[in-house]
């Protein structure tokens, strides 16, 4: 198997990354992975203390769930089966506290959290808003949960396509005639086709089988991956964690295996 990295986001956020000598399954059980298994931490338990808002608190209990966190999993292990937060020790659970008083845009900012690392991923993300005399209160408890649960705790989207190769060839009568059936977006200044301006999956889809100018053979142990992170977690350590949860399964299968 062969891993290359061919690009990053400035905000470093999206990385776009090759893998070749893997089957179509493998390539879908690292997607599905990433999406369901990689934990992050997510608010999940909210008390309402006060709120005279215009939403109602499972309102804003939903909102306050769905703020992307900074997720330390070195420090915070998966918290399983409760009844009350209270039950959670310490690396099990983050609490975070939010006061509020109106005329105001109440953001993401304002929560508060009992860990200085654990902060919202976007702090201008609005809750509610609030005017002259609302006001609202909120402790919450975040916990470490799986997308395969519930998609706030996915740590981002993630998709893959097969790498191409592609060939183009020098026929100027052909693309005279073909060229308004081709993607603009192809063509360099001079008007000719550049192969490495087909780079995406629409591209390489909307050249494929037009005419003999642009050659396409699809790959079927090489995929191009697209993995964007919430925010939670960097792009190479939600890799890195896929990986672990991967292997851990595996040797889970292994197991019981050797227990029948």
């Amino acid at each position: 198997m062969e891993i290359q990295l061919l690009e990053k986001s400035k905000d470093g956020r999206t990385v776009t990354f090759l893998v070749r000598g893997i089957l179509p399954a493998f390539a879908n059980t690292i997607r599905r992975t990433i999406i369901e298994e990689v934990p992050t931490l997510a608010i999940e338990d909210v008390e309402i203390k006060k709120n005279s808002s215009v939403l109602y608190d499972e309102m804003v209990a939903h909102r306050l769930g769905l703020v992307p966190l900074k997720t330390d999993l070195k420090s915070y292990e998966l918290a399983g089966q409760y009844e009350s937060a209270d039950e959670l020790s310490a690396k099990q659970k983050v609490t975070f506290t939010l006061k509020a008083k109106g005329p105001c845009i109440v953001t993401a900012s304002e929560l508060k959290s009992n860990d200085g690392s654990i902060e919202a991923v976007y702090p201008d993300m609005p809750i509610t808003k609030l005017t002259k005399g609302q006001a609202l209160e909120v402790e919450a408890t975040a916990i470490l949960g799986k997308g395969k649960i519930h998609t706030k705790w996915s740590p981002g989207h993630v998709f893959y396509y097969n790498e191409a190769k592609i060939k183009v060839n020098s026929n100027d009568k052909l693309l005279a005639e073909v060229k308004e059936k081709y993607p603009a977006q192809i063509f360099d200044k001079s008007g000719k086709i550049d192969r490495n301006l087909i780079n995406t999956p629409e591209l390489i889809d909307a050249c494929d089988v037009i005419s003999s100018l642009i050659e396409i053979e699809k790959k079927e142990d090489s995929f191009v991956f697209v993995l964007e992170s919430w925010g939670q977690l960097a792009p190479k350590a939600i890799l890195m964690e896929a990986v672990k949860q991967i292997n851990s399964q595996l040797d889970e299968i292994v197991t019981l295996m050797k227990t029948k």
